[in-house]
C-alpha cells in the first residue's frame, strides 16, 4: 500500500511514526515480524502480551427484578429450567449478535446489533448498506479493570452465596468505562457506571451478574449475561498447514472539539469498530475464516455488519505489516492513531 491503503477510498494515508518509517514501506513486507510489532508496545509495558488479548461473544441475557427478592440465589439462570424459585421466564435468550474484542492494553469495542427475524431480511456479506439505526442495539468502546472479590453472603441487597457445593472460586468485579456510546453524545458526562460480577463456569464461559437500565425494558433490572469466549486464529494462511502469527491493533480517532470519537480493534480473525459524531453512530464488523471466498488472506476478509454513514478504516487493519504504534491512518478530516500492534 506504500503510504496509501487499497482497501477503502483512494485518499485513505497512512504516516508511519519517524522512528519506524523504514518498516511501513511496503503491504506484505517481511521486514516487519511478529517480534517487531510486539517490541512496540512491549517497551512501556513489561509482562504484556497479545496473548492477553480477548474475543468473547454473548450467549444470553437474562432478566429478574431490580432490588432481587432476599435470599435469592446468585448465580440464578444457571439452574434453570429445573430450579426456578422466583417463577421467572424458564428459558434464557439472546435477541442480538454480540460480540467484544479486548486488547492486551484492556481497550474493548462492544457491538450489539438485532438478529435479523427471516433470512430474508438478513444483510448480505460486505454489502454497504446493510441495516438501519433501528438493527443496532447499542455499541460503546472504552477501557475495561477487573478485581477480585469475594461472593458476599445474604446483604442488604438480598443476595446470598450458592449451596455448599457450588462455592464459587475466582469472581471478579469487572468495570467498563465507556469512552463512547451510542447511547450518548460525545463527551457527555452522564454515562452510567457499566459494571459487574464475573462467575467463571469454564475456561470458555463466564457469567455477569449486575443491574442496569435498559431502555427496551424502561426499568432498571438485574441481569444475566452468559459470555463465551472464542479462540483466537492466525489469518495467515500457510501452505504447511503451520498457524502463523497471531495480531491485535487498536486505532483511535479523537477531535473532542468537532464531538468525533472513534475506536478500531482487531484481535486475530476479527475487527470492529465504532465512530461517533456528535450522536450520530457508525459501526462495522469484520470476519475472517478460511472458508470464505478469495485466493489470499486479505480477500477471505467480510464485512458482516454496518450501520451508519460515516467511513471506517478497519480494513487498515487486515495489513500488519504497514502498521506501528505512533502511526497515523488519515480519512478526510479523520486521524486515526494506531495505539496498539501485537502480533504473537
Amino acid at each position: 500500500m506504500g503510504d496509501q491503503a487499497s482497501t477503502g477510498p483512494g485518499d485513505i494515508v497512512y504516516t508511519p511514526p519517524e522512528s519506524v518509517t523504514g518498516i511501513a514501506s511496503s503491504v506484505g513486507s517481511d521486514s516487519t515480524s511478529a517480534t517487531t510489532l510486539q517490541n512496540a508496545n512491549a517497551s512501556t509495558h513489561q509482562g504484556i502480551s497479545g496473548a492477553g488479548s480477548n474475543i468473547s461473544k454473548r450467549e444470553y441475557i437474562y432478566f429478574l427484578p431490580y432490588p432481587l427478592p432476599p435470599g435469592t440465589e446468585v448465580p440464578y439462570s444457571i439452574h434453570l429450567p429445573e430450579k426456578n424459585p422466583l417463577n421467572l421466564p424458564s428459558h434464557q435468550f439472546e435477541p442480538t449478535n454480540t460480540l467484544v474484542l479486548t486488547s492486551p492494553l484492556r481497550t474493548f469495542v462492544d457491538i450489539r446489533v438485532y438478529k435479523a427475524f427471516t433470512t430474508s431480511t438478513a444483510p448480505t456479506p460486505n454489502s454497504i448498506d446493510q441495516g438501519s439505526q433501528q438493527r443496532l442495539e447499542w455499541a460503546f468502546a472504552g477501557t475495561s479493570t477487573s478485581v477480585p472479590i469475594q461472593p458476599s453472603s445474604a446483604s442488604d441487597s438480598g443476595t446470598q452465596k450458592p449451596q455448599e457445593d457450588e462455592e464459587w472460586e475466582n469472581v471478579t468485579h469487572s468495570t467498563w468505562k465507556h469512552w463512547l456510546d451510542s447511547r450518548y453524545s460525545v463527551g457527555d458526562a452522564n454515562i452510567p457506571v457499566d459494571e459487574g460480577d464475573m462467575y467463571p463456569l469454564s475456561e470458555e464461559l463466564t457469567l455477569e451478574v449486575g443491574h442496569a437500565y435498559h431502555p427496551a425494558l424502561e426499568a432498571v433490572k438485574t441481569h444475566e449475561e452468559m459470555w463465551r469466549d472464542e479462540e483466537i486464529k492466525s489469518t495467515c494462511l500457510s501452505a504447511a498447514g503451520k498457524e502463523g502469527k497471531k495480531l491485535c491493533v487498536v486505532l483511535r480517532c479523537r477531535d473532542d472539539a468537532a464531538g468525533v470519537r472513534g475506536v478500531i480493534v482487531r484481535v486475530g480473525q476479527y475487527v470492529q469498530g465504532i465512530l461517533m459524531q456528535g450522536d450520530k453512530t457508525t459501526v462495522e464488523r469484520w470476519e475472517w475464516a478460511v472458508e470464505n471466498e478469495g485466493v489470499d488472506e486479505m480477500a477471505k476478509w467480510q464485512r458482516t455488519v454496518r450501520i451508519g454513514a460515516a467511513f471506517l478504516p478497519c480494513a487498515v487493519c487486515f495489513r500488519d505489516a504497514v502498521l506501528a504504534v505512533g502511526g497515523k491512518v488519515r480519512y478526510g478530516e479523520f486521524e486515526w492513531v494506531v495505539e496498539e500492534v501485537w502480533g504473537w
